[in-house]
């Protein structure tokens, strides 16, 4: 049973820092070129590389270690570790994908085009994040503190944490922003619930497969 334990712990943390790397991906090949706003810290960090001499990662890394520790004091020790790991293997990502990818113009020049595609990509990657009680940082942690106190799914609670700040960028940034962020925003939250039931869906599938395994092989013993 220990060993089982162990053996899922294990398994949790590689796909965080499977999905963090996929996250990174999205963020710094299809968001920040753009400057869209899905929400969550990543928005709020392109809003502030307007007013502040620093780069969108440097940000990011900023708000998410103040989210971390409130992380570590309202949901408790287990699911705190998970998201800071989530949250630190995320920043890494992203800062060293944007360090050493260094795109001289947007890969996708189109907003609508580049906001559908990177708010797949973040969907799948924060989708299998919750899966495993861990997230990106940033607004997810939010989430996760709403999901906790409240019967709401995770993509819900992320919209109602989120929107404020595509408004807000999008007033900043102006109506072609505004339009493709909140586009990308709504495949984001909506693509997250459906990852999640996605791959409980999977694994049902999987552990019923093995219990039936199970019952044959014990019936042939017979």
């Amino acid at each position: 049973m220990k060993n089982k334990r162990i053996q899922n712990e294990i398994v949790s943390y590689v796909f965080i820092l499977f999905a963090s790397c996929l996250y990174a991906i999205g963020i710094v090949f299809f968001i920040f070129p753009n400057e869209l706003l899905l929400g969550g810290t990543s928005g709020i960090s392109v809003i502030l590389t307007r007013l502040l001499p620093f780069s969108p990662g440097t940000i990011l890394v900023i708000i998410n270690v103040a989210l971390i520790v409130l992380a570590f004091f309202v949901l408790g020790r287990d699911m705190a570790v998970k998201t800071f790991v989530g949250s630190t293997a995320t920043t890494v990502a992203i800062g060293l994908t944007e360090k050493i990818i260094v795109l001289q113009a947007p890969l996708i020049a189109n907003h609508y085009i580049s906001a559908l595609i990177g708010a797949s990509i973040i969907a799948m990657a924060s989708g299998v994040m919750f899966y495993v009680d861990s997230s990106s940082g940033g607004t997810d942690i939010i989430a996760l503190i709403v999901k906790k106190y409240r019967k709401i799914d995770i993509g819900k609670a992320l919209l109602m944490t989120d929107i404020l700040i595509v408004v807000i960028g999008g007033i900043l940034s102006g109506w072609t922003v505004a339009i493709s962020s909140f586009v990308g925003l709504l495949v984001k939250t909506l693509g997250i619930d459906l990852v999640i039931f996605l791959i409980r869906k999977f694994l049902k599938n999987e552990r019923n497969a093995d219990m039936q395994q199970d019952k044959t092989a014990v019936q042939n013993e017979k």
